[in-house]
Parts: C-alpha cells; sequence; structure tokens
C-alpha cells in the first residue's frame, strides 16, 4: 500500500469502533517467511506479524496462508506490492462453494443475489474499448481467478506449504526509516507512516480483495505484453474476473466489471452501495480497481497518509465476508444496521489524503 498503491495504501471513530468489538481468539495462521536479501530487522518483522494476528483475530475460518515478505526496491511513492498465486475455477462450483461457506446475514444476502446458470452477465470493458452487456457465455463469463488464499477459505486447493507461498509481499527500501513500526496507544507521529496499516492492506489483497478490472485496464494499452491481439473479442477467451468483482455494481441489478465508472461493492445486487470502489490505474480514476475508493477511510482504499493509523473497517470485513472467508459475528455489523454505519460515517465526514 504507497502513498500511491501498486499494480496487484485520523481514523473514522465510528467505523473502528464496530471492529475494536472484535473477539482475538485467532484461527487463520499466518507463515511469515523473510526472503528479503537484507533480512527485516526485530522490529519491523513484529510490525508484520502485528499485522498478520490482526487478521488472525477477524478470520475465523482454519486454515494456514503461507507469505513471503520482504524490503525490496519499489517504484516511486510506492509504500507496498502484493503479488498472489490464483487459481482458475468454474463461476457455478464457486457459486455452489459460497452458498456451502454462507455463516452470516452478509452471506446469506450476497449468495441470494448471485446470477444462477452457469455463466455470468455483466457490464464490461469490450476488446474495441466500448463497454456493453456481455452474455455470450464465453470464458470470461463462465470462469473466474481467485487468490489460493481465498480458495483455502472456501476449501477449493489443498497445495499447503512454504514452498508455495500464497502471496510475496514486499515494502520500500526507500521508506524504510520513514515507517513507524509499532503504535503508542494506537498511534504513530505526525512524520510516520504507519507499516502496521500498511501490512494490514497487504494482507488485504492476498486474502483476495482484488479485482480483474485492473488487468483489464492494464491489457488495453498492453496487448502484446499480455498475450493479446486487438480483436474486438480479445477479452472474451480468459478468465479475468474474481470473486470480489461478484459484488461489483454500477445500479441495482447491474453487475459492472468495466474499466471506469461509477461501480459500488453490494451484497444485495446492488440495491445498497456499501463503498465506491476504485475504476483503474491508468482509464480509470487513477487509483487501481482493486481498492475501494478514495473518500472514505477504508484500510483498502489505495494510500495511507503519514501519521495515520487504522485497521480494517466494517465494509473491508463485510468485502472478505462477501468472497468467503468467515468473519469474526462480532467483527462486521449485518446489513440491517449497515445503513445507520453509513449515516454515522456520513455525518463525521470524509478524510481526503495529502497528495
Amino acid at each position: 500500500m504507497p502513498t500511491r498503491s501498486t499494480r496487484d495504501s485520523a481514523a473514522l471513530a465510528l467505523a473502528l469502533a464496530l471492529v475494536a468489538a472484535a473477539p482475538q481468539a485467532q484461527a487463520v495462521d499466518f507463515v511469515l517467511t523473510d526472503v528479503g536479501k537484507t533480512p527485516m530487522s526485530a522490529q519491523q518483522y513484529a510490525g508484520f506479524q502485528a499485522a498478520a494476528n490482526f487478521w488472525s483475530g477477524r478470520l475465523t475460518d482454519k486454515v494456514t496462508v503461507y507469505v513471503n515478505i520482504s524490503f525490496s526496491d519499489l517504484g516511486a511513492n510506492v509504500l507496498g506490492s502484493t503479488t498472489t498465486d490464483k487459481t482458475t475455477i468454474d463461476y457455478s462450483t464457486l457459486r455452489s462453494r459460497l452458498t456451502t461457506d454462507a455463516r452470516s446475514a452478509t452471506d446469506f444476502s450476497a449468495v441470494s443475489h448471485l446470477q444462477t446458470g452457469p455463466a455470468l452477465s455483466f457490464l464490461a470493458t469490450q476488446g474495441d474499448l466500448t463497454t456493453r452487456l456481455d452474455n455470450d457465455g464465453s470464458l470470461n463469463n463462465t470462469k473466474l481467478v481467485l487468490t489460493t488464499a481465498n480458495a483455502k477459505a472456501l476449501g477449493l486447493t489443498t497445495v499447503n506449504n512454504a514452498g508455495t507461498p500464497d502471496a510475496r509481499i514486499s515494502f520500500a527500501n526507500a521508506f524504510a526509516n520513514s515507517f513507524a513500526y509499532s503504535r503508542v496507544n494506537g498511534q504513530v507521529p505526525g512524520n510516520k507512516t504507519d507499516f502496521i496499516t500498511v501490512a494490514e492492506h497487504e494482507i488485504g489483497h492476498a486474502l483476495g480483495f482484488v479485482s480483474g478490472v485492473d488487468d483489464i485496464d492494464f491489457c488495453i494499452d498492453n496487448s502484446a505484453q499480455c498475450g493479446l491481439g486487438n480483436t474486438v473479442g480479445r477479452f472474451e477467451n480468459a478468465p479475468w474476473y474474481t470473486p470480489l468483482d461478484l459484488f461489483r455494481y454500477s445500479a441495482p441489478g447491474v453487475l459492472n466489471v468495466a474499466v471506469g465508472g461509477s461501480p459500488y461493492f453490494s451484497v444485495d445486487g446492488g440495491a445498497t452501495s456499501i463503498q465506491p470502489f476504485s475504476t483503474g490505474d491508468y482509464h480509470g480514476n487513477g487509483w487501481q480497481a482493486s481498492h475501494f475508493g478514495t473518500q472514505a477511510t477504508t484500510l483498502m482504499r489505495p494510500f495511507v497518509s503519514a501519521g495515520q493509523s487504522y485497521d480494517a473497517t466494517a465494509s473491508d470485513l463485510m468485502a472478505l465476508d462477501a468472497i468467503g472467508w468467515d468473519v469474526s459475528a462480532a467483527a462486521v455489523p449485518e446489513p440491517k444496521v449497515y445503513a445507520l454505519l453509513l449515516s454515522g460515517l456520513a455525518a463525521i465526514g470524509w478524510l481526503r489524503r495529502r497528495r
């Protein structure tokens, strides 16, 4: 998570109060392996472990997630970067697994609004760069891509060893001295970037907070690098979209995985907008689509400012709940009280980043 995020981050008191109620019993086990050329210091490693412990205390799936961590040279203004191992699955199989895995009211609402049948119908960016309804049953309609960590949460993979990490998370050497690696009374100095917030954000990507819209956004101008031609159907014959994209709407009943536009996260078929999504680094709003929008202080927005320190909000946790993680019941408000949460956040107002 950067001052500006890579491809692949004053807290809002009300949202954090809801998250803080979560019990601390751990379920998900994170195995962290330092693979950097220069080993992390004890303080740096402890900061990352604190971030992993946060997620372990919120997610009750009994799985092990392997993460290689390091400091390395990253792009300008980039604080952290995550790459993930991925697997492909039929939409009908994924829908079945999400239904079987449903535990919370968020889950039940989410799966009850999933499209039926073996193929999805959605608004999408086409090979000729128009946006229109895509319902032709091609591979991009019938198969989805998910991180192996997300697959583990749904019982879809048995690959489970340190030699096959689920994610590789790198932090910027250039910012090593700019991070605060611990919090004092939940705060960090005003001239430091909270390392724990950044690490929690990057783990969120590993867990499945990713969108295939980013790949389309990149490949629009890089067809050769993506192994594509420039035909109208160049995005049709491969899986692009992810479980998170099943909850990307632009209006009630309108699933929208196009680059740009005004998509938002919804677990009731688009009737309720929980948080806006970002829409694309190159052809969208200038921020990767694998993030919430920039207005609200959520963990999965695309940046973090110096002096800010926060954990996952209710919106972040609801997104992971919807894609198959079992979130502690105390950590996420049910949909019937979510309208009250949103109105409370609106009353507080949005905190915006410093350029």
